[in-house]
């Protein structure tokens, strides 16, 4: 009952123009925190007003995302791209048929989109279809005989042991040289690190809480060079800005409504987070520098160097085992090695 009273709440709020999802988010936590004090039940003569129109149903799905608490970001993504492929299939959703959903996604093949895109484009057709059947929207879920679409994977490489080192000698601040030792040491989300505040990091513990995909917290760990960085940066800092890692200025509009530069300390967000490793890589003349290889690079090295993946499922955050074991291949490097080392 709470669930629906709460998703009835975000319905008639979207309904209403509020389409800030973190937003929505907050108050999905504070509604469901209240009804948890009162006992409600369903009035027998209540009537529920539900029109089953597609905006109605696309609205309602939305809902019922944002109730379970999918990222802003994540709904975002949702959104974009199912308005883009419901606009494409153009049919009325209960008309919706396996052969409409084929079309599209060969049509899609035929315009040269690459594979692994047309494969996301499926998984959120998939969401959205089965949420519909499962609610009883539409008699049918037109996406239960869709496989999914085969595409060759790439190997994303980590960074080298050298590459580490030079990325670190080539970070301009001591901000900037947290941010990348953070990243590789805890192994965390760029999303993640962007959250977090300095009251988070516990040095006698050497670790922090971060609030990882699906609102699940999860402890993640300093090394000893990454507390020790963590705190000049954080004893270098004049502010009072709770953020753990801030910028010394920000964008405002002006007047005449074009964005300016100002000096006001506020949150590094995501993307200038990225931009420092981007930097840093750039100066270093390493390729392709950016904070998931940071990720990706402490969960290699772990595995490499005896971290039970189980430790290395968990330090990441991954719902799934699956989803660690694409840090556990082998590169040809190794494989190498070893060769040289038993068959010689």
């Amino acid at each position: 009952m709470t669930t629906r009273i709460t998703e009835d709440i975000l319905l008639g709020l979207m309904q209403l123009g509020m389409n800030d999802q973190s937003v929505l988010a907050n108050v999905r936590q504070v509604v469901q925190s209240e009804l948890a004090k009162y006992d409600i039940r369903t009035k027998e003569t209540a009537i529920a007003i539900r029109d089953n129109s597609d905006v109605d149903m696309v609205t309602r799905f939305f809902v019922a995302k944002t109730s379970a608490g999918l990222s802003a970001r994540s709904l975002k993504m949702y959104s974009t791209t199912l308005h883009r492929l419901l606009k494409k299939l153009n049919r009325n959703l209960k008309q919706v048929t396996t052969d409409d959903i084929r079309v599209l996604l060969t049509n899609m093949r035929m315009e040269g989109i690459e594979l692994v895109s047309i494969d996301n484009d499926r998984r959120v057709l998939s969401s959205f279809f089965g949420w519909l059947y499962a609610e009883g929207f539409i008699k049918d879920n037109p996406m239960k005989r869709i496989e999914k679409v085969k595409y060759q994977k790439k190997v994303k490489k980590p960074f080298t042991e050298e590459e580490m080192e030079m990325l670190r000698l080539s970070a301009k601040t001591d901000r900037d040289r947290a941010i990348i030792e953070f990243l590789y040491s805890t192994g965390c989300r760029v999303t993640e690190a962007e959250q977090l505040n300095r009251k988070d990091i516990d040095f006698s513990l050497r670790e922090c809480t971060v609030l990882g995909k699906g609102n699940k917290e999860r402890r993640v760990f300093l090394s000893p060079r990454c507390a020790a960085v963590m705190q000049v940066y954080l004893k270098s800092r004049k502010d009072k800005d709770p953020a753990l890692f801030v910028s010394p200025f920000s964008w405002v509009k002006n007047d005449e409504g074009k964005m300016v530069r100002v000096d006001k300390v506020t949150r590094l967000l995501k993307s200038g987070i990225e931009n420092v490793v981007k930097q840093a890589g750039k100066r270093a003349g390493i390729a392709n520098a950016h904070p998931h290889r940071l990720r990706r690079t402490c969960a290699t090295f772990a595995l490499r160097r005896g971290m039970p993946i189980e430790q290395v499922c968990k330090m990441l955050g991954h719902a799934s085992i699956e989803t660690t074991t694409i840090y556990a291949n082998s590169t040809m490097d190794e494989v190498k090695a070893s060769h040289e080392k038993y068959l010689t």
